[in-house]
């Protein structure tokens, strides 16, 4: 399935439970490295969430207990955007497995969540595209640690091979492409083409792609 940074919101629950975690254990915990952790702490203490980190035999990753949230931190109307964005997300790829994040605010704040979430499954039908837009759960990984790594990846369409730099989904009417520079130029590929997909050793720098983009 598509996970576009959910990872940074599981950190945030995740230390919510634990009193106190390192960096290295977040690595392991979500497969990913610890250069990935440290931008992923930057990007969530840029959302005004106090997460600190301390070095030394005591040092580690936490969120003071005095920030800890509770049923209180979402809003009734944040749930109901919450669970509406992952009915959205479960209408356009073809395995519905219900999502970490949803079954998570099942345990924190049950009764709302079970109710919006029978809301809009029972009363929106979701039809974006003719077809789901999601078939394997391999690529989509491949996909996403090449973006959280900065990695060239490997990928086969039509029996034709390209060695690319990922630098973000981009979801159309035509469906979801991945935009990405191959032999400096800048591309879309169909991500329900793409046949095979690998991660390579090489790195590349996203941000400075990224930055011209926006230009």
């Amino acid at each position: 399935m598509v996970k576009i940074k959910n990872r940074q919101l599981e950190i945030v629950l995740y230390l919510n439970e634990v009193e106190k975690s390192t960096i290295k254990e977040l690595s392991e915990r979500f497969e990913v490295s610890k250069r990935t952790i440290m931008r992923d702490i930057d990007k969530i203490s840029s959302f005004g969430i106090p997460i600190h980190t301390q070095a030394g035999y005591r040092g580690g990753v936490f969120i003071p207990k005095g920030n800890k949230f509770e049923r209180s931190f979402f809003s009734d109307s944040e749930i109901e955007e919450l669970v509406l964005a992952i009915h959205i997300i479960n209408g356009i790829r073809k395995n519905n497995k219900k999502s970490s994040i949803l079954k998570k605010l099942e345990l924190l704040i049950p009764e709302l969540t079970y109710l919006k979430e029978f809301d809009f499954s029972e009363y929106l039908k979701i039809e974006l595209f003719d077809e789901k837009l999601v078939s394997d759960d391999h690529i989509f990984e491949m996909i996403n640690k090449s973006l959280d790594e900065e990695k060239f990846l490997k990928i086969t369409i039509d029996n034709q091979i390209f060695n690319i730099e990922p630098l973000n989904y981009v979801l159309r009417s035509s469906g979801l492409f991945l935009e990405a520079v191959f032999k400096e130029d800048i591309m879309l590929f169909e991500v329900l083409k793409i046949e095979k997909c690998e991660l390579l050793d090489k790195e590349f720098k996203r941000g400075d792609y990224v930055n011209i983009l926006k230009k």
